[in-house]
């Protein structure tokens, strides 16, 4: 017999190899996921998002794994040890895309937000179904939705000369 908690797992899994956005829980606040490779999923979010390339707001990506990380961004020195300590976690950092990194969304972009939440949930489907697109489950400007009681995830750039903190989440590091 299988658990709730698998089958509603496989549902997201079969949902985000359909090109569908889903809703899923992070250790931070809900979020909306698709796939990284889901033309239709990317721009049904943009829509839903009331987000376009120009807008300012990038979306977050979630890579398979740790290990992944260099395939979709440039690390500065800086960033590993935070990489090392906090990933997974309520971490978003903010780096330089690789250039080798060709993506229908993140083509747009010089930059990309990784995270990978410490949720079971992104342990469980990231092997099955690859990268994902993040972001919160909220409409523009609207508040997002916290199934914990936690603020979203801290987000820090490392574009510049210096490290600097977008937002301040639980998480403090700096």
């Amino acid at each position: 017999m299988k658990s709730q908690k698998e089958e509603s797992y496989k549902e997201i899994v079969k949902a985000l190899l359909s090109d569908e956005i889903v809703t899923v829980p992070t250790e931070t606040v809900e979020g909306y996921a698709v796939s990284l490779n889901s033309k239709k999923a990317i721009d049904d979010l943009m829509l839903k998002k009331d987000r376009g390339f120009d807008s300012g707001k990038i979306f977050t990506l979630v890579p398979e794994n740790v290990e992944s990380i260099e395939k979709y961004v440039i690390i500065p020195a800086e960033a590993k040890p935070l990489i090392k300590k906090y990933i997974p976690g309520e971490i978003t950092l903010i780096m330089p895309k690789n250039k080798s990194f060709k993506n229908y969304y993140f083509n747009h972009f010089d930059s990309i937000g990784i995270r990978i939440p410490d949720h079971p949930l992104f342990k469980d489907i990231l092997p099955l179904v690859g990268p994902i697109i993040l972001t919160s489950a909220n409409p523009r400007g609207g508040t997002p939705k916290s199934i914990t009681g936690h603020l979203p995830s801290t987000i820090i750039d490392f574009t510049g000369k210096t490290p600097k903190i977008i937002r301040q989440g639980n998480l403090k590091v700096l």
